[in-house]
């Protein structure tokens, strides 16, 4: 006698499914941690290059950081990409193999109402869908990512500026009629340019304000 099918609309109750392994998703979510890092360290030097500015003063540092946040407000709706891990471990892959007539949970080739070797229903897997958690996850890597980038790209501009006095200073010292110098930022924000006029002193100039002197940028 056979057992009858459970009906393929019916779907796997979801404590049922596949554990996702716990090295997968830390290494998942680290992975993601450091891409966005690295992404809201480079919006904040574009950001730089785009308000202008020189030194890193508490009003200076308050707009840099709120300019990467609004930028970084552009990757919260990651959905599936958060959720890589779970959606491929207990989702795809039991669809593919129930589809294969093959048990969700553990793969058992079995078409039955139970499966023997996990316990499983035989039934249609649920289907990934964004929820709740998966905004809670979003948030949870998005925001230290922003303020470990934002760190890190305001540490970068410090040098970045900082090298430029150094090179003014020596430049003085060697040429003491030097009235002006001009210098372009560190990538990424090579199109915004540092200044330095001996009336005005050192300044960080937006791309439509730069200069336009007769006397070649130094790159």
């Amino acid at each position: 006698m056979t057992t009858p099918a459970v009906p393929a609309n019916i779907p796997v109750d979801p404590v049922n499914m596949p554990a996702v392994p716990g090295r997968v998703v830390a290494t998942w979510r680290m992975l993601l941690v450091a891409l966005v890092t690295i992404y809201c360290t480079l919006a904040t030097l574009v950001v730089r290059g785009l308000i202008g500015g020189f030194g890193l003063g508490p009003l200076d540092c308050f707009l840099i950081a709120i300019s990467t946040l609004i930028a970084t407000l552009a990757v919260l709706p990651m959905g599936a990409v958060i959720d890589l891990p779970e959606a491929l471990w207990q989702h795809w892959i039991p669809e593919r193999r129930w589809r294969a007539g093959r048990c969700p949970t553990c793969g058992y080739d079995a078409h039955r109402t139970l499966c023997p070797e996990c316990g499983t229903p035989f039934a249609a897997p649920v289907a990934y869908a964004s929820d709740w958690h998966t905004l809670r996850r979003t948030v949870w890597i998005v925001f230290p990512s922003w303020a470990m980038g934002v760190a890190a790209g305001l540490v970068l501009m410090h040098f970045d500026e900082r090298s430029f006095v150094s090179k003014v200073d020596s430049m003085r010292r060697s040429e003491p009629e030097l009235r002006e110098h001009s210098h372009t930022r560190a990538w990424p924000a090579e199109f915004a340019t540092m200044t330095w006029t001996a009336g005005r002193g050192f300044a960080g100039l937006p791309p439509f304000e730069s200069p336009k002197t007769d006397r070649a940028i130094d790159k």
